[in-house]
């Protein structure tokens, strides 16, 4: 357990990434950043490129902000949900939704992706019964996060098991990856190292395709110091070396040092 320090900073990451996830509702605009929040610059940007229909123009848009893809794509999803569950103008319900999925086709194309499209047209085909359970599966991860942070591992293995649950058959990429998250650091509180590892692995591979790449570095960092813990050290060298890579991208200088360190450790 000679990992903890880098475990306890990797903890801290993935919390405060997530955060605006924990209550139903909250994968809106509050994932989009201050740029969008301030102004709407982004939004009002991607909706004249999309009323341009310029293709060309709304790839490069997604390749220039990368890391918003996904936040501002689920806004109008999101958006659009809270206009159903109100009983808002059917019009107006299936313009959001339209523009997201549109949004989402040109994200595809600008980064060679296909998840994006498959998220929003999985999300604005659902019925009644399937949006209650996505509202149910960020209620789940909400109480996981919860417990975790309580220390209840056991009750937060539950609930985190159960967002992943209710996620997946929806085609619900973030929260099935936010539920595996959840579950790994369950698992780990409950010193089942193994299956923590697996599950932020697969965590890791689904943020990494959404581009989310703030929750795929907490996963890939703690599979780093998992691994360690557990003695497959060529492993965990990889994982710490492309951990490292992505906290100097990020400007995390804590999260940069601490896996300097590991990685000497595993050298010796």
């Amino acid at each position: 357990m000679i990992h903890a320090p880098l475990r306890t900073a990797v903890r801290s990451l993935v919390a405060c990434v997530v955060a605006f996830c924990l209550l139903a509702g909250a994968r809106g605009p509050a994932a989009l950043g201050p740029a969008v929040q301030g102004g709407g610059d982004l939004r009002k940007a991607f909706e004249e490129l999309d009323a341009k229909k310029d293709e060309a123009g709304l790839r490069e848009f997604w390749k220039q902000n990368a890391d918003a893809t996904l936040g501002l794509i689920d806004s109008y999803l999101e958006g659009s949900l809270r206009e159903i569950e109100k009983k808002g103008d059917a019009s107006k319900i299936a313009a959001m939704q339209q523009l997201a999925l549109r949004g989402a086709k040109a994200a595809d194309a600008a980064h060679g992706r296909q998840i994006f499209a498959d998220y929003a047209s999985s999300f604005i085909g659902w019925d009644e019964a399937q949006r209650k359970s996505f509202r149910a599966g960020q209620k789940a991860f909400g109480k996981a996060n919860a417990a975790l942070k309580k220390g209840d591992a056991a009750a937060a293995l539950a609930s985190a098991e159960e967002c992943v649950k209710l996620a997946r058959p929806l085609g619900d990429w973030w929260g099935t990856a936010m539920g595996l998250t959840a579950s790994a650091e369950a698992q780990e509180k409950l010193g089942k190292r193994e299956e923590a590892v697996e599950l932020h692995q697969q965590a890791w591979l689904i943020h990494r395709e959404l581009g989310l790449r703030g929750d795929a570095y907490g996963n890939l960092a703690a599979m780093a110091t998992l691994l360690a813990d557990l003695g497959r050290n060529e492993r965990a060298r990889v994982s710490a070396e492309r951990a490292l890579e992505m906290a100097r991208a990020l400007g995390d200088a804590e999260g940069t040092t601490k896996l300097e360190e590991l990685l000497k450790r595993l050298a010796k």
